[in-house]
Order: structure tokens, then sequence, then C-alpha cells
């Protein structure tokens, strides 16, 4: 930079001011005194005088503001520990400030006047960079900067900052260098700690273990991420809180208290606690932190989870619970030898072999407990282990008994080594040979067993519909034969013999229609359905094993929910059917409820839906979502005990979520099960007409119900309504007499019909109402028993004697027990001769139709049945119109309830029953004939 004289300061120009002022009234008296010339001369001595006095006044203090200048340089650089030195370049002198000499650990007195001794005093890293810098400025940069480092006397290290700039005259020359030295030791170990700091504050954020920090007053100062990840915050909300504000209030107090504690007493503390909110295992250190005098002024936590090595403590104390209960209650003989075959430990079962006490066996070696004749061999054995040359041996050899008889054995040895490979002592384990070879053999047996189950599998898989078609025939000419002459035994082996075809039939439908949804080959129908009637279907099902095991099965229809929708029957029978089966499977008391409501209705489709409620056994939090997986159940003991596939909750989920909606589940351990779903179904087309049933006219009716359960009394109210039935109840038999009581002629008995239950009569009043009625009434006044499963046998077998119209087991289902009170009511001569059934039997007048027109050919039946068959398989509505072409191929007066019921199955959509009913018709091309398929 240019060098220029620094500007005036405003003491100059007021001394200036007042020379000229002084001047200017000399010259004035001068000229006013030039006559009085010794008078001038004077004046002019006088003001040179005082001229000279303020001169010196002005020098004086000039000087005391250099020093006072210098002085507040001196100690600025001594605070601020900057040095100077300042470089005559036309001189060569140099001078230094008494910082710098500080700085550089020179004495005042030997500073450096020049430049070569500036850079005597300077390191050797830091001379050359100074002289470098000097140089690069003196060319023409001006300015310069350099740090270097400098080792202090006592040997400490410091780091030096150096900033100069060149001054030049007006011509460019340089002048003078001036540069300032500053100690930024301290800047430096600033800049390292935060360094440090951040480093050490990253470490404590990515620490797994949660640290925190309060003041005395338990108020948090700081935390990590982990310990406000735990808390669901943000580190920085931690700031200023209490334990009240982030724990519960039980909790918080704890924390408090523990604090207070370790606080009060200065000590750290470590413990490990167990939490209640999930059970993990955490190990919590307090520390306390104290000042240079020892006062505690604040809390250093550090929270460590410790679940996973208290688990690994358990399991080792699990493991060596273990060894000892293997080493004491092993199958085999387990025995530990000193290096020169001295027993010194024996588990139990090494004694039961030889016959001996653990007391009587320690000490021994165990070449004493062999045959003679078999020692050198072994001993042969050892030789070789213990000389390294193999790891370990097993030979067949004889022991002898305490009572001196042998027993053969298979005794394997081997060396246990250290750590470094050094012998410790031997392991023997002797194993009776017959033992040996039974476990031999039932590995082979059970390597057999799980390939044949295995081959069996595969084979199931491979070959589902090729067992689906026999298994049809099987059950259909198994209900054929159920209609012929059975005695109780036939009949109860053919009823075992559909039973497990059906549920066989169940199994594999199930996989196949896994695979199915698996290939994605699943497509819903979109069909006209009855809600009433899918849940009348279902419940026929369902509700005789609901009675068998003793369970209310209720099916709840709201009274807003449409006659008629439209969807697909089947799939939504198929997924009730699940959901149903499983409920009645795993409820061993109380009730299963089907509930059907709407939920929400627009004008085109309305959202239904279906929940199926048990008080069954239940289903584990951590077990729901596994329960949908293919093949699995909640657990393995809900296999052995209930049986089941798993599939079908699987396929279930699957059909729903096709049906546009999603199954959930709610469950309690112990308490039952919830599944619920809703799926929208379409209206029907508006100005479809939609047939309804004709009602049955009846007349008013008077029943005489002998039952004391009151809730067996609400079911029975419950089916009545709405019907013209006039109820009356009795809750013990002799009150069930008095109101049998009447003196009109038996002719005009005072009821319709007597319902009784054997629970609240017994079977001794049961028989004796029974009786007595039929003596004074016969058929007049006819009597529905309801009797547990125990005697359900007994009182069939004596109804006729006792004059019981019909026998039900209780508890009896609804529709069960209205159906039986219709066909019992209407075997009265008084009420109908007759009653036509509705509806009307379409298929057989059909049939009846076609068998006119012509003759009957067996090849057309065959042909009609197989396009019939392909449909029902791919669950196609066209297997209705090809159920029209079966029936007119149908020889006239044959199968004309098997038509009936097929009709009906087609009706409802159910295409797996129908397949079912299909199979009892003939496939052969010769005519069938009626007394040829009902001979036993």
């Amino acid at each position: 930079m240019r060098f220029r004289g620094s500007p005036a300061t405003s003491h100059t120009k007021g001394r200036m001011a007042w020379f000229l002022c002084g001047g200017v009234l000399l010259l004035l008296c001068a000229v006013a005194l030039y006559e009085h010339r010794w008078l001038l001369a004077a004046l002019i001595l006088l003001a040179i005088g005082a001229l000279h006095a303020m001169r010196f006044k002005w020098r004086l203090q000039s000087d005391d503001a250099v020093r006072r200048s210098e002085e507040q340089l001196r100690i600025s650089q001594r605070i601020a520990r900057i040095g100077s030195w300042d470089l005559d370049l036309a001189s060569g002198r140099l001078d230094c400030s008494e910082e710098l000499c500080r700085i550089f650990s020179v004495p005042l007195d030997e500073a450096p006047d020049n430049y070569d001794g500036l850079l005597a005093i300077l390191p050797e890293c830091g001379k050359d960079a100074v002289a470098a810098a000097v140089e690069e400025a003196l060319t023409g940069r001006d300015s310069f900067a350099v740090e270097y480092s400098l080792v202090r006397p006592g040997g400490k290290e410091c780091f030096l900052f150096e900033v100069g700039e060149v001054f030049r005259d007006d011509s460019g020359a340089a002048l003078r260098v001036v540069s300032v030295v500053q100690d930024v030791s301290e800047q430096k170990e600033a800049e390292n700690a935060l360094f440090f700091e951040k480093r050490y504050r990253g470490l404590i954020e990515n620490l797994p273990q949660r640290i925190f920090l309060k003041d005395c007053n338990s108020v948090y100062l700081s935390c990590n991420s982990s310990f406000a990840r735990e808390l669901g915050v943000e580190p920085g909300d931690v700031f200023g809180k209490t334990d009240y504000d982030l724990f519960p209030p039980a909790l918080a107090r704890k924390r408090q208290e523990d604090d207070e504690k370790v606080m009060a007493a200065g000590a750290a503390v470590e413990r490990d606690e167990q939490r209640e909110r999930d059970g993990a295992w955490i190990s919590k250190a307090l520390v306390p932190l104290k000042d240079d005098n020892g006062r505690v002024y604040g809390l250093l936590g550090v929270l460590t989870d410790i679940t996973f090595r208290k688990r690994a403590e358990e399991q080792l104390k699990e493991s060596e619970e273990r060894f000892r209960n293997i080493f004491e209650q092993a199958a085999v003989g387990i025995c530990h030898l000193s290096l020169s075959g001295t027993l010194i430990r024996i588990n139990k079962r090494f004694c039961d072999i030889l016959g001996y006490e653990q007391e009587e066996l320690l000490g021994w070696s165990l070449e004493q407990t062999f045959h003679p004749e078999d020692r050198a061999a072994e001993q042969l054995q050892a030789e070789r282990l213990l000389a390294r040359e193999i790891d370990n041996y097993s030979i067949e050899i004889r022991q002898l008994r305490k009572d001196d008889s042998v027993v053969w054995v298979n005794l394997t040895k081997s060396l246990v080594c250290g750590p470094k490979g050094e012998p410790k002592y031997l392991a023997g384990v002797i194993e009776d040979v017959t033992t040996k070879r039974e476990a031999e053999e039932l590995r082979r047996e059970r390597d057999l067993v799980q390939a044949a189950s295995h081959a069996k599998s595969q084979f199931l898989a491979n070959m589902g519909h090729e067992i689906r078609t026999p298994l049809n025939a099987v059950m259909g000419l198994s209900r054929l034969a159920l209609k012929t002459e059975l005695d109780a035994k036939q009949r109860g082996y053919l009823e075992k013999i559909g039973s497990s075809s059906r549920t066989l039939l169940n199994i594999i439908n199930d996989i196949l229609d896994f695979s199915k949804i698996e290939a994605g080959k699943v497509e819903l129908e979109k069909t006209e359905l009855n809600l009433h009637e899918v849940l009348a279907n279902i419940s026929d099902m369902h509700h005789s094993k609901a009675q068998e095991k003793g369970i209310e099965f209720r099916v709840r229809l709201a009274p807003d929910l449409p006659k008629k929708l439209v969807g697909d029957p089947l799939r939504l029978t198929q997924v009730l059917n699940n959901l149903i089966a499983n409920a009645v499977k795993f409820t061993e008391k109380g009730e299963v409820v089907v509930a059907i409501k709407p939920v929400r209705r627009d004008e085109e489709e309305v959202a239904v839906q279906f929940c199926v409620l048990d008080t069954g056994i239940g289903i584990a939090a951590e077990q729901m979502e596994k329960i949908f997986t293919p093949f699995t159940q909640a657990d393995s003991s809900t296999t052995r005990r209930y049986g089941g596939t798993g599939l079908g909750l699987s396929i279930s989920r699957q059909l729903v979520e096709l049906m546009g909606g999603g199954l959930q589940v709610e469950s309690l351990p112990g308490s039952g099960s919830s599944f619920c779903f809703t799926i929208p179904l379409a209206l029907p087309a508006a100005g479809k007409p939609v047939g309804e049933p004709r009602e049955q006219e009846l007349p008013d009716l008077r029943l005489l119900v002998v039952e004391r359960d009151q809730e067996a009394r609400a079911g029975i109210e419950e089916i009545m309504e709405g019907m013209p039935f006039a109820l009356q109840y009795a809750e013990t038999l002799p009150e069930a007499l008095d109101a049998l009581k009447d003196q009109a002629p038996p002719e005009y008995p005072p009821f319709d019909l007597l319902v009784v239950d054997g629970a609240t009569t017994g079977l001794d009043g049961m028989e004796k109402i029974c009786r007595g009625i039929w003596s004074r009434y016969r058929n007049l006044l006819p009597v529905l028993a309801t009797v547990g499963r125990e005697h359900l046998e007994t009182v069939r077998q004596q109804a006729d004697e006792w004059g019981v119209a019909a026998v039900l087991c209780a508890p009896a289902r609804p529709s069960s027990l209205l159906d039986t009170l219709v066909r019992v009511l209407a075997r009265s001569s008084k009420l109908w001769p007759e009653v036509e059934p509705w509806p009307p039997q379409k298929a057989v007048r059909r049939r009846k139709a076609a068998a006119a027109a012509g003759s009957f050919e067996p090849a057309k039946l065959a042909a009609e049945k197989a396009k019939l068959e392909r449909l029902l398989a791919k669950n196609s509505l066209d297997a209705k119109r090809q159920f029209e072409k079966f029936c007119s191929a149908v020889p006239a007066g044959e199968f004309a309830e098997e038509l009936q019921a097929l009709e009906r199955c087609l009706e409802k959509l159910d295409f797996r029953k129908a397949r079912q009913l299909l199979s009892a018709f003939p496939a052969d091309r010769q005519e069938p004939h009626l007394e040829q398929r009902e001979s036993p």
C-alpha cells in the first residue's frame, strides 16, 4: 500500500490556530508601535519567550500522550496476546513489541533489531514460512499470513498466526513491513475441543444406550436420541421437563425417588430392572456429577436394554441345567475319567447298567469293570487315544455287573482337551447294544413312515380330481342305500360312510379351491340370491353338530335386510360354512351366533355385514395373523385336538377379498372369537318380479309346553312369533297334569299339541303323562318330546308304546322344532287331510312331460349327465339350462326324489352338493330299473 503521513490530530490543529493568532496579533502590535522601537523590541522579546514557553508545554503534553498510547498498545497486545514487529526497509531497523518478545520467550533487552535476527528466533517450520511470505509480499502482494507452531522452553507446543502488510510510497517503492503475531493456541484448543465435542456428541447420539442428564432438581437438561425415541419425542422436547411430564405418575415418582437416593448418597448405582410394560430387562446406571468441591450438581443416567443378555443368561442356566439333567437322566451310561482311567463322575444310568451305587464306583478304575478277556483290546485303543493317534473310539465289550453277570455294552471314549489343546480328562459312554438296535430299528421305521406320508401328500395333491369322482359315487350310493330297509347297525355304518365321505370331500375341495385361488382362476358370479334361503341351508348343515356338542346355534337376520340381492351365493356360502364350522368346532360351551345386517345402502347396492361370534377357546394376539396362513393353525395342539387342514380361513379371507371386503377377527383367549366381513351386494334390477311363497293358512292352535328353562321358552316364542299359536307353559309335571284336566269329552282335547321336555319331567314323568294322554285322546292330542342325547335312543324305541308322535334331541334347533311341529300337526286328521308341498316340484312335471314324448334312450342320458357334470364342475349358471335337458332324458317314473333334491340345489346355487347328488344317477348305457336300485 502507499505510505502517507498520518493526518494531524485535532490537538495539532489547535496549536496551529494559536500560532497564527499570535503571529497576527504581533504583527498588528509591530505596526502600531513602529515609531517606539524600544517598546517594539521588548514586545518581540516577550512574544519570543511566550512562544518558547508554549512550545515546551506542548512538547511535554505530546510526549505524555505518546507514552500513554504506547502503554495502551502494550496492554492491548498483552491482553490480546498479539505481538508485532516493524521493519524499516531503508535503514534495516526492526522494532519488536514487548508482547512479541514474550511470545517467543526472548528477553526484551535481547530483542532482535534486524530482519535476520527476527528469523533467528523463529522455529524452523516458521522461519521458512515467514521468509517466503514476506518475500512474496515484497514482490507485489503487499500482505501475507502464515501459521506455524512453536515449542516453548517448557516443552509446551503453541500455535502462532502471523499477518503482515507492506507499506509503499507514491511511486510504489516498499518503505516498511509491519506484522502482528497472535498466539492462537487457545483458539486451536477450543476448535479441537469443539471437534471432539461433536465427535463425542455424535457417539452419544448413536449409542444404543438411552442416556440423559438431569440437574439436582431432577429436571432434564439433555438426552440422546435413543432416550427421546423411546418416549416418542424429539431430544429438544425433553429439555426442562421432569419425569412427571414424560411418564405415568407411579413410574415418575419411583424414578425421582431413585434419583434423590443416588444424589443424597453421592455414589453411583447400577442395577437391573424388569419393565412392567413389556417385560424387557433394563440395566440402569445412575452417576452423580460433582464439582471440584465435591458438591453434587447433576445426575447422569445410562439405560441399557439387556433383555438379550438376560435371555442369554437364562438360556445358559437352562443349558447348564439341561446338561445336568441330560447327564443324570440320560438313557445311556456316562462317565468322566481321569487320564489314569479313574472314575471321577458317573450318572445314574451308568450305575444301573452295572448294578452298583455311585459311592461304590467312584475311585474305581474303569478297567476293573471289564471282562478279563476284553481288557487288552480296550487298553490298546485307550493308549492310541492318549497318544493322539485317534480322536475317539467305539468298541463293543463285556462288563461285569455287581452280581457277576455279564452285560454287552458299546463303549465310546473320547479325550477332552482344554482351550490350548492340553488333555484334561476322558469322557466315556456305555450303551446297551439291545437299546441301540431298537433305536436304529425305530429310526428306520420313522424314515419309512415319513416317506410314505410324503408320498401320500404328493399323491393327494396330484390326484384330487380323480379321488373326488369315485367319492361322489360312494356318497350317492350310501345315500341310496339308506333309503332301503336296514337295521340300526347297518344304518349306522352307512351314515358313518356318508359322513366320512363328506369330510374327505370337503378336504379335497379345500385343497383344490386353494390351488385355484392361488392360480388366480376363481371368477365370481353375479346372480340373484336370497339370504334367508342361504342362511337356512347353512343352519341345517351346522345346527345338528352344535346340538351334538350341547351349544346354542343362533342366526340373526336384520328385519330391514332385502330378501333378494345379487352376488355369488356359492362363494358366500363357502365362506360362512368355513367360519361357522370353525366356531362350532372350537366352542365347547356357550353359543355360536351368526348375525347379518345391512350397514350401508344406496340405489344400486347394499353393504351387508356378516359376523360369526362364538364363546370358544379364543385366539391369542400373537396368533391373529398366523391363522390366515395356509396349512397353519394357531398352534400344533389345536391340530392335534380339533383336526383340520389349516386352509379354511386362508380360503375364506381370499374369497372375501375377491368379493370386495376384508375378513377381520377379534378375540380374547378363553372368551371366544368374532369373525366379521362386509361385502357389497347389488340390488336386483327394478321391475323384476320376485315371487313370494304361498302362505299356508293355519287355524288358531293351542300348545302346552312343559319346560322350565327360560332360554328354551324364549326360543320357542321366537320361532312361534307371527304364527296363530296360543302358548301355555308348565314348569313341573304336576302343573302339566293340572292343565290337562278337562271335563270335556275325549274327542275335544284341551290342547292341539303337547311339547314335553325330558329334563323337566324326567323319563318316568314323561312316560306317565304320555301314556295318560294316549289312553284318553289317542291321536287327537299329539305329543312332541325333547330329550337329552343319552336318552334319545331309549325314548325313540318306546315312542309308539308311550304314544309319542315325534322325538327330538335337546336342545332342539329352532328350524327342526318348527318343521317337526308342523309335520305332527299335519298328520292330525282334524287339521289338514292333505298338505300340498310348496313350491311345486317343477322337475317332476317336466320329466313326466318329456317321458311322454318318447321312449328311454340310455346313450342320451349318459351324454346329458356328462355335460351337466362338466358345467357343475365349472360352477356355471348354464347348469340350470342343462338340467332341463337332463330331466328330459331321465326315464319316466324314476329318480323323482333325487331330481327334486337336485333342482333345489341348483335353485340355491349349491353346485358342490349338486355334484354329489348327480353321482346317484347311473353313468352306463343300460336302462336302470327302480327295483334293482332299491334292492339291498
